[in-house]
Order: structure tokens, then sequence, then C-alpha cells
């Protein structure tokens, strides 16, 4: 592009894959999730549409989250299942980024 003034492809207008949050073991309620890498969860990737749809927790907000229910074993966390800790800029930015491509966005529980 830089050189040839000339792009290779156009953006497609938005998020089309996102990596969600799942359990790498039994999850009790009650336990605060710590970062990707670490011992309670892994990324999978699905459709943006899919993880607006199930309101799956994207793993990039795991961290910090507080789970309200049990979560099995190689489960999908949502929204739902969590407490989002308040006043992360994350979640604003996430948020906005979501309002702009969707028309649904409703990300958290009030």
């Amino acid at each position: 592009m830089a050189l040839f003034g000339d792009s290779a492809g156009a953006p497609l207008g938005g998020p089309r894959v996102e990596v969600c949050t799942v359990a790498k073991r039994n999850l009790t309620a009650g336990e605060v999730l710590d970062d990707y890498g670490f011992f309670m969860h892994y990324g999978e990737a699905v459709s943006a549409e899919e993880r607006r749809e199930g309101r799956y927790l994207p793993q990039g907000l795991a961290q910090g989250c507080r789970l309200l229910r049990d979560v099995a074993r190689d489960g999908v966390i949502t929204f739902d299942d969590v407490v989002v800790p308040e006043g992360r800029l994350s979640d604003r930015l996430y948020a906005e980024q979501t309002a702009h491509f969707t028309a649904d966005a409703t990300l958290q529980r009030s």
C-alpha cells in the first residue's frame, strides 16, 4: 500500500471472528478469573455473530470477572455467568466497538 498506493483488499466492516472464554477446569461460583494463559480458562475462536448471540465473554475481558455460577470444564463462559469489575477501560472500549459495528450493543447485565 505504501509503495504502490494500492491496497490488496478492503475492510469487511467489522469483526468477523472473536475469541470467547472457555473453562480449562471445573470452575466454581465465587472464583475470580485469572488472566489468559494461566490456569482457569483458554480462548476459542467463534464467529462474531455467535459470540454476540450467545453473549460469550471475550477472553480479553475475562481477567478479574467473578463467577456467579459453576461452569463445567470446556464450557463457554458468558456475560451472564460473571460479574464484570466496574470502571475498566477495556469494557468501555469493547462496548464502543460493539456499538459501532452492530445494532445490538448489549454486552453485559446492568
